[in-house]
């Protein structure tokens, strides 16, 4: 008998708690609002902060002349980025400031074609791990001083990827001088 008025209290506990929460939420989520009149609703929503970083170098070193025999006339490291953000990101290149002074008689080329007395820089994103390019097919090139809107690398959530500097050097541009190509990359929610 005992057992059985124990498991009598416990069910009916059971009972009214459930019935209690059931009757709350009821309660609270169902307002009536007669014809005419106005009521209010508390609604609650959160706000997610999302957090970009993708990490890169912040400076490289590059070398140009037209001894080598490839198409590509420049020796760069190899320039790891990684996307540490919880979502895919794209890299893109805002605005690169160039200062070729030094270079007497030089234009910079924003195309990867150049002339006797030009230079031109550009990015290629890298096709084999820890190769550096022979050649311009899917190079990117920066333009000199002006705004553009360049995209040199799309990442998916926490991937690595590389970039290269590539470049074209005509035959009459002196060599053995030092100049100096800062692009300005902007990180950003990824389109596709």
């Amino acid at each position: 008998m005992k057992k059985k008025t124990l498991f009598m209290q416990f069910a009916l506990a059971a009972t009214l708690l459930f019935s209690t929460v059931t009757f709350a939420a009821e309660r609270a989520s169902v307002k009536d609002i007669p014809i005419g009149g106005s009521g209010q609703m508390e609604m609650v929503g959160t706000v997610e902060p999302t957090l970009l970083s993708v990490t890169m170098p912040a400076f490289v070193n590059f070398d140009i002349s037209n001894s080598l025999d490839t198409q590509n006339k420049v020796i760069s490291p190899r320039i790891p980025m990684k996307n540490n953000s919880n979502m895919p990101v794209q890299i893109d290149v805002a605005y690169t400031s160039v200062d070729i002074s030094k270079l007497k008689d030089t234009t910079w080329s924003d195309n990867g074609t150049v002339g006797p007395n030009q230079i031109a820089i550009g990015l290629k994103e890298e096709e084999v791990k820890d190769e550096m390019p022979a050649d311009f097919s899917k190079a990117r090139w920066l333009k000199d001083n002006q705004r553009q809107d360049m995209n040199v690398m799309v990442l998916d959530v926490n991937q690595e990827g590389a970039l290269y500097v590539v470049g074209a050097l005509g035959a009459q541009v002196t060599e053995n001088v030092t100049f100096n190509v800062t692009p300005t990359f902007v990180v950003s929610r990824t389109s596709e």
